[in-house]
């Protein structure tokens, strides 16, 4: 973690909260969006592989937003965070 990076709010939903231990919101310190998956994935192991592939791109069916702004068609390296953004992670869910 760098000092000084902004502090993020992260929410997750129900289907991605079996990875979390359950938790819907975390609170986190993170200057982009991959600095952001990475710190999740360092605190519950196990939802990094569910949100980035092996290129560290969003998976095909996550869709990530800053603000209620889209931001998966963008490197995560890209997405620059500011202090008190809300980023929201949201696989797709599919059914029938």
């Amino acid at each position: 973690m760098v000092e000084g990076d902004p502090r993020i709010h992260v929410t997750l939903p129900s289907a991605l909260r079996e990875y979390a231990r359950g938790c819907d919101t975390v609170d986190l310190e993170a200057g982009t969006l991959a600095e952001v998956v990475a710190r999740l994935a360092a605190q519950f192991p196990g939802l990094g592989y569910r949100i980035l592939d092996d290129q560290g791109r969003l998976r095909r069916f996550v869709n990530a937003y800053v603000n209620d702004e889209p931001v998966s068609h963008l490197e995560p390296q890209d997405v620059r965070l500011r202090d008190g953004d809300t980023v929201h992670i949201l696989p797709s869910v599919a059914g029938g």
